[in-house]
């Protein structure tokens, strides 16, 4: 259809919008959350028909995502398991499965040729497998968050991880610290960590070898290279992986 389409993903640590024309993205854009999400929903509209060089009248139809989608304004809202579904579907037609690592929780996908969802696992809200997860680890080590994925690369000894609830993992965190494990032992542990939840919710969703790996924990390429090890299967990363749901609800709304 012609026109300009909205989809906007308001999660609960960054929030993205996607302008499309058609099946072609025009415009993205990624802010952090904030507690309100009225205003943080607002933020992100305006700074997408920014770059797009658009009005908010020029947009044809709009849907939203997320959290705190339902105070995006949006004209509907769906599922981040509909969104992530649709555009992993356009940025990898091949793919067959999708591991989406958020800020609070993982989950899993499988869809068919069309992006149609088959089945879906989602993870507790208590457990290693989230990207915020990594944040806490990089507040405990004082190292920026883009340093993760580098750092853990360069571990000859990973850190062994009993629990799987975030709370008591990062007072193992401290505990490892404390012992003399080196801060690039202690991620790449976290990294197995998060790729041992991921493989234990495989067990209920059937994975496919074409699996498409988005979310915020997508920009981690430690985390990426454990999961494939752990699954033993190559991953597919779009370019952004944080915009895909905010993608797919542009393209929901397009119909």
């Amino acid at each position: 259809m012609s026109g300009y389409y909205l989809g906007i993903d308001i999660g609960s640590v960054g929030s993205k919008a996607v302008v499309i024309d058609g099946s072609r993205i025009i415009s993205s854009a990624v802010i952090p959350s904030g507690t309100n999400y009225a205003t943080t929903s607002a933020a992100v509209k305006a700074e997408v028909l920014k770059l797009a060089g658009l009005k908010e009248g020029d947009i044809t139809a709009s849907a939203a995502t997320g959290i705190g989608g339902r105070n995006a304004g949006a004209g509907s809202y769906h599922s981040v398991i509909l969104c992530d579904a649709r555009g992993v579907n356009l940025t990898f037609p091949a793919a067959r499965s999708i591991i989406d690592i958020g800020g609070q929780g993982s989950q899993l996908t499988s869809i068919n040729e069309t992006g149609q969802v088959i089945d879906f696992s989602v993870s507790e809200i208590c457990a290693t497998g989230s990207a915020r997860l990594l944040q806490v680890v990089a507040r405990i080590l004082q190292i920026g968050i883009e340093e993760i994925g580098p750092l853990s690369m360069k571990a000859v000894r990973p850190s062994n991880f009993s629990t799987s609830c975030t709370v008591f993992l990062e007072t193992e965190v401290i505990t490892r610290i404390s012992q003399g494990d080196k801060p690039a032992d202690i991620l790449a542990g976290i990294h197995r960590s998060i790729a041992e939840k991921i493989s234990g919710m495989a067990r209920g969703v059937a994975l496919n070898p074409e699996v498409a790996v988005i979310g915020g924990g997508a920009l981690d390429i430690g985390l990426i290279l454990a999961i494939e090890e752990k699954l033993g299967m190559k991953a597919l990363v779009p370019e952004n992986p944080r915009i895909i749901a905010a993608l797919g609800a542009a393209l929901i709304a397009r119909g």
